[in-house]
């Protein structure tokens, strides 16, 4: 069976809003969509993969949810750095076998990373398959997660067209449905995501890699001539993020080298 596999790759920068409550942030990430063909089908998978998060807080881009029990295994709803879906050319039938949404950290929770990646699906969808019918999703939440959980998948899906049919009075389990491509919805995007060039990001890099390089000498050398205490906080936040830096340039070579 012949396979023919495309890959688009994007530079994105999450930026959060100004509040009375919470600093500036923002993050840079790497969109990945790949698209493989066979000619039974096509899967559609969108990634994300952190480059640099710049936050006064350190707090992780993604969060580690570990699920265990029952609900591991029945909530479709869970949380991944991945979104896909399956074209069936056959069946003329669209299926998603899992509907994740990015496990992103409190920080950038609703600034639109999700419906970015899910846009992008939905355009080749009603683009290039408008008369497929979707597969209806089964849905279920355990007692524990549904407060948070069942409320955040019912808005997200919402957004996009789908309505949902309850198992009797228990709203904890169901399917969602929606019967062709081109009924799906397309939200619009958010300011607080834009897409990047990768040539001036990788520049900035070797900018602030220098930069920092340089603080971190500087801080070394006052410790030396004043013999003070060292800032140790000032030091591990300037190594981290140099680290980063550096693994960005790194990853980024490696695409470029890819493509």
């Amino acid at each position: 069976m012949s396979k023919d596999k495309s890959k688009d790759i994007r530079l994105l920068k999450i930026a959060s809003r100004v509040s009375d409550v919470k600093s500036v942030t923002m993050a840079y990430v790497l969109f990945e969509q790949e698209i493989v063909k066979t000619n039974s089908e096509i899967n559609i998978s969108s990634v994300i993969t952190p480059i640099v998060k710049n936050s006064t807080d350190g707090e992780p881009l993604l969060e580690d949810y570990a699920q265990s029990g029952p609900a591991a295994q029945t909530n479709i709803f869970k949380k991944e750095n991945k979104l896909s879906c399956v074209v069936d050319l056959i069946a003329h039938s669209i299926k998603f076998p899992h509907l994740n949404r990015y496990k992103l950290s409190k920080s950038y929770r609703g600034y639109g990373l999700s419906t970015y990646a899910m846009n992008e699906i939905v355009a080749i969808l009603k683009n290039s398959y408008p008369d497929f019918a979707v597969e209806p999703v089964n849905f279920s939440f355990s007692k524990e997660d549904a407060d948070v959980d069942r409320a955040a998948f019912f808005a997200f899906m919402e957004k996009f067209g789908f309505w949902f049919r309850f198992d009797g009075n228990d709203n904890n389990q169901g399917i969602l449905n929606i019967e062709k491509a081109e009924m799906l919805k397309q939200p619009p995007k958010k300011e607080s995501i834009s897409e990047l060039e990768i040539a001036p990001f990788m520049k900035e890099l070797f900018n602030d890699r220098v930069k920092l390089a340089e603080d971190i000498k500087r801080i070394k050398l006052e410790f030396k001539e004043k013999n003070t205490v060292f800032n140790r906080f000032e030091k591990d936040q300037a190594i981290t993020f140099l680290l980063n830096i550096i693994g960005a340039l790194i990853l980024l070579m490696l695409i470029v080298i890819l493509l």
